[in-house]
Parts: C-alpha cells; structure tokens; sequence
C-alpha cells in the first residue's frame, strides 16, 4: 500500500453502513453527553480531541503498516512515538493526565512508558528532597531514561525473596550491587532491555552482615555517550512475547556494580556515612509505586474491554447472519439471543471497570497523601482493594475479549480485527504487578481480619462495613418479588452483600475450625485456599447469573427469586441491545485508536478487511520466492511423474 493511501487509510468514509446509522439514528439518550462523563468533563473531552488532532498529524501514529512488521521494526516505531510524546510533552508543558492520555491515543503502542508510568512517579514518591532535586530535572528532560527493575526469573509476586543485593562498602562509601544466582537476574522489566540507561533496582539491604530488607537504588546502565553497558552489567531483551513486541522487556545481571551510596532512595530510609540504617517508619511507601501501577491496570483493563466492546457491538450490527423465515432477509447478529449474551456484558463491564477504576484512584490519591504525611492508617484497606480489583478486573477483562473474539466468528481471527491483539496485549495483566491467585490470597488475609474484627465489636474499614449490618439478627429478608425488584439497585446491593458476607465468614470459620482442630495455620490457610480466593472476589443481574452458585448456596436467593434475576437480566440485555451502538459511540474511540477494520466508524467492514490484505508483505509480489525455492519443483517433479504414466 503506498504511502499516501496507508496515510489516508484510517479516514473517516462519507459512506456509513446503513444499519449503523439506523442503530445511532435511534439512540435513547444524547451520546455526546454520555462522552463528556466518560472523558470526565466538557473539557476533557476537548481536550482529547486536541491530543487527538495533534498525534494524527504524525504518520508514525496512523500507519496501519505494523500488522506486517518485523520484531526490530515494531520496538524502532515504538521508540520513534515514544520519543515524539516526550518531545511534546516538554514542548507542550503537559501534565500528567495528558500524557497518559496521549499514551491511550497512540494505543499505548510506545517503547518507554515506563519513564511516565513508574521511573519518575517512583523517584517523585520514594526518593528525598535532595535526591528529588538531582534526579528529577534528568528524567523530565528525559537524559535519564529509566526502568523499574523489581521483577526476578525466579520471584515475582513474592517481593520478600528477591536474591538482589546491595551490601554497604563503608570504606569507600559505595553500595555493591549483586545478582548472586541466576535466578536473581532482573526480568520482565519494560524497556530495560535496549531503551533505559538507568534503572530503580528492588533490592535486599545488607549494612554490616544485617539484611534489612528491600529498598530502591538508583543504578546507571549504560554510557550516557554510547548507550554501552556499563562495567559489571549485562542487559538485554528477553525476547519475543505473545504482543507488545514493541516494549523491549529486558534482563539485568550486575556483579559488583558500584554505586554511590546516595543513590539509596532515602525519603522513608537511609544508611548513614558510618554504616548506621535509619528507617523513617514509612518504609511501607517503598511499595506506593508498585500499589498504583495495580490502579492504573484497571483503567489499562478498561480501555481494552471498551475497545473490545466497541469492535464487537459494530461488526455484529453491520454482520448478517441467517434468517429465521426463509426467504426473510437476513438477520443482524446482534439480535440472536446468544449473540447478545456474548458482547453485552462487555459492554456492561466496561462501563463498571470505567467506574470502578475512578473510584480506586481517588482512594489511592487520599491514602498517598496520608502516606506521605507519615499516616500509614488505611494503607491495608488500599492493599486490598487494588489487589482484589487489579486480579478480578485483569481475570474478567479476558475472558470477556475472548468472547469478543468468538463474536466476530472467523474474521475475529485475523490480526486486522484488532482482537486478537487486544487479547494477546491484555493476557499479561492477569500476571503482572502480582499473580491474581496470590494477589486475592492478599486480599483474603485482610478480609479474614475484617471478620475477626466485627466478630468481637471492634470497628471495621469503611468498605467492609457490611460484615457488620449482614450479621444483625434482625436483617431484613430480600424483596425480590417481581420483576420491578431486580431493578431496584439498592435491593441488588443488598444481594451481593448478603452473599459475600456467607462467602467471606464462610471461609473464616472453615480456617478457624481448621486451626482449632491443631493444624498449623499456614497448612489450614493452604488448605482453604479456594474458599479463601472466592472470598476475596468481587461480582448486577449479569454477575448473579453467572455466579448462581454462590448466590443458591448461601442464605441469599431462593430459586424462584433467581429464576426472577435471570429472567430480568434477559429483560435487561433487550433493552441494552436498543442502545448497544450509542453506547460504544460514547466512547468515542478514533478509528486510529481503535485501529480494527471490524469496529471503524462507518462500519465498512469487507471494504476495509480487502484493503488491509493488500498490506500483506505475502502480496508484495504476484509470485512469491519460495515458489522458485521450493514449490515449482514439486509441481514439476509430478508432471514429470504424470507423464512417465501416462506413456505406461
């Protein structure tokens, strides 16, 4: 495809699927308000489009050539956007908010989102006024480029067994920076590999024999001339992954790599000139970064299942299927029961995960300042809520794709759907920042003290204040009597407090009578695992459904009152269908954003998939080279063969 059509591939057509515009001709409530809540504001949304008119300009963040490229081609553009958005950054004077939206336009499809995302708000958060002074103006001019080095090959979510070292020379005033084994190799990072030259290694503290546990250092990589490892690093790229090849994800061992020992981060600890360890008595902040890395994966969550939902909500409109007359046009898919049952929740979800995700942030804004503030008081109730919500959110976000996928049938299969890479792209967050089953075992230890506490009258953490009213003797039974009920919000909230306080003290007299019984804790603890993992879980009509275990098991729902839930779910899901189209569109998510010939605007769906198959680097020729390598002389050698027969 030639330059200035890969250009102008992406445009909007003049051309709209009939049917899509039937469905937004018909729309129930006024679209562009509905964006402005979900941008935040008026301005915001204003604001984007801004962002968006700005980044489309460049040709780097529209050519839809990438679908073709190799692994080096993919990191360079990933480089080459990165750099354009620091560029602009600087230029523009942005802010945080606009970077991160300007990430989430160019797909987050960028080498080094690291620097924005943890390298400068862990030096913002961790290191001391001094350090901050130093350190800081070298990474916003970005002659820093840096990395968050915490992950090993052999401990991920188990921060308390990292085999990194750094032991205090107090002679020459120098920390010495250690992989002692193999598994003690920093890995996964993103952009240690080939971008950063200076990373945040996670390591253990040893002063004069003593280890005193984690702490951040700041540790140069490479030449700031040549970009070469510096002496005692090896560094790399861990290879090839599922998607996000343009994130060059690296390994790092050092042996005696020597740093000076201000390069301790020294705002919640120190090691003073004489070998003296000081703790401040915020040691628990170390953890701040990796805690909102968690909130910002479920606004990442969100942006896929939207970008997901918006794919399969178009092309099962503008896609017609079978009839149920014959001789009756063909209908939209979307109007199959099953087919809604498919892209509907999707839909549902994504708008809860957009909800949700405020509601943690500004949770984790309040907790930080108090930790700042030295107040470390609600750090276990953010602990748990951003392990819970970052391990359920990441988990439904891809089973909910996958179905997206399957709702598009085969051409869900190509790369040029954008699914199967919103897929790919998405399956790393059910792992990173915190393996779910561990990070809901976090969560349920937290829950399992909650409990103990409303046992004996003690006060429990605002969000969990339900332990206390569902115990009442004097609870009101759940009016679900009619289908007008399932619709009542506060009878729906009423049902999943009631289950989870079965689920959760449940699980908390399974591990007590275990533990009476002479068990020893942690094996009680193992041995209710799964009862400890459902408890820590979180689940409207949809999720009741789904979960009908739980909701028939426990003391909440008699059978007819969920046969009344699932029927109004049904009842829901009909008039979700009538809006589906509007509300994607909310989302207003640029076809270049979106970058999927299934979910473009105009819903000119075969038009653009025919297109994009030109773009195969298999059509670059009529006739491919291993036609002459390899399959000319089979096709000869049976001629030949055929010939030899026939004179038989």
């Amino acid at each position: 495809m030639a330059a200035a059509n890969r250009d102008a591939f992406w445009a909007p057509s003049s051309k709209v699927n009939p049917d899509l515009a039937r469905e937004r001709e018909s729309a129930t409530f006024d679209v562009r308000e509905l964006t402005h809540i979900i941008d935040g504001s008026p301005d915001r949304t204003k604001r984007r489009k801004e962002l968006e008119n700005l980044l489309y300009s460049e040709p780097v963040f529209r050519d839809v050539g990438r679908l073709s490229m190799e692994r080096d081609e993919i990191y360079e553009q990933g480089v080459l956007k990165s750099i354009k958005l620091f560029e602009w950054s600087r230029k523009y004077k942005w802010d945080d908010d606009d970077f991160e939206l300007a990430s989430r336009l160019a797909n987050h499809d960028i080498s080094m989102s690291l620097q924005h995302a943890m390298f400068i708000p862990a030096i913002e958060r961790l290191a001391s006024d001094t350090q901050k002074a130093k350190w800081l103006p070298r990474a916003l001019h970005y002659e820093m480029i840096g990395t968050y080095a915490q992950t090993e090959l052999g401990h991920g979510t188990n921060l308390m067994e990292l085999e990194t070292t750094a032991t205090f020379d107090p002679e020459r005033n120098e920390f010495i920076m250690n992989s002692p084994t193999v598994t003690s190799m920093k890995w996964w990072p993103g952009a240690l590999g080939k971008s950063s030259n200076t990373a945040i290694v996670l390591a253990q503290l040893i002063v004069k024999g003593k280890n005193h546990g984690l702490h951040p250092f700041l540790v140069p990589l490479r030449s700031m001339e040549d970009h070469t490892p510096l002496p005692g690093i090896s560094v790399g790229d861990i290879g090839p992954k599922m998607a996000l090849n343009c994130i060059d994800n690296g390994f790092l061992i050092m042996k005696n790599v020597r740093i000076p020992r201000e390069n301790m981060f020294m705002k919640n600890a120190e090691v003073t000139r004489d070998g003296r360890f000081i703790s401040r008595g915020v040691d628990k902040a170390n953890y701040a970064t990796m805690v909102l890395v968690r909130v910002k994966i479920t606004r990442w969550a969100f942006e896929s299942l939207s970008d997901g939902a918006t794919t399969a909500v178009r092309y099962s409109v503008v896609r017609r299927q079978s009839s149920l007359k014959p001789g009756e046009r063909e209908l939209q898919v979307l109007d199959y029961q099953s087919q809604q049952y498919k892209v509907l929740p999707a839909l549902a979800a994504s708008y809860a995960f957009l909800m949700t995700n405020r509601s943690l942030h500004r949770l984790y804004d309040s907790v930080h300042a108090d930790i700042m503030a030295g107040n470390t008081k609600l750090l276990a109730e953010l602990h748990c809520q951003s392990s819970a919500l970052k391990a359920y959110m990441s988990e439904v976000v891809v089973q909910l794709l996958e179905l997206c996928r399957q709702a598009c049938g085969g051409h869900g299969y190509l790369a040029s759907s954008g699914i199967g890479l919103l897929c790919a792209s998405s399956a790393p967050l059910v792992t990173v920042e915190g393996e779910n089953s561990v990070l809901y075992q976090q969560a349920a230890r937290y829950l399992m003290k909650q409990v103990a506490k409303a046992v004996v009258g003690d006060p429990v953490a605002s969000g969990f204040q339900y332990l206390l009213t569902q115990s009442s003797s004097d609870r009101p039974d759940i009016r679900i009597q009619n289908l007008a009920d399932c619709g009542n919000l506060d009878t729906l909230l009423q049902v999943y407090q009631r289950m989870a306080f079965s689920v959760v003290t449940g699980a908390a007299r399974k591990l007590q009578m275990a533990i009476e019984s002479g068990v020893e804790q942690h094996v009680a603890w193992n041995n209710n695992m799964v009862s400890l993992i459902q408890a820590a879980r979180f689940y409207a009509l949809h999720g009741i459904a789904k979960e009908a275990g739980y909701f028939l098991a426990t003391p909440t729902l008699t059978p007819d009152q969920f046969e009344l839930v699932r029927a109004a779910e049904l009842q829901a899901m009909a008039k979700v269908r009538h809006d589906a189209v509007p509300l994607v569109d909310a989302f207003d998510l640029h076809d270049i954003c979106l970058h999927s010939a299934l979910g473009c605007y105009d819903g000119n769906v075969y038009e653009r998939l025919y297109a994009l198959a030109q773009t195969s680097s298999l059509n670059k020729t009529q006739v491919h080279p291993a036609y002459y390598k390899h399959i000319r002389g089979l096709v000869k050698d049976g001629q030949k063969q055929l010939r030899q027969q026939s004179k038989l």
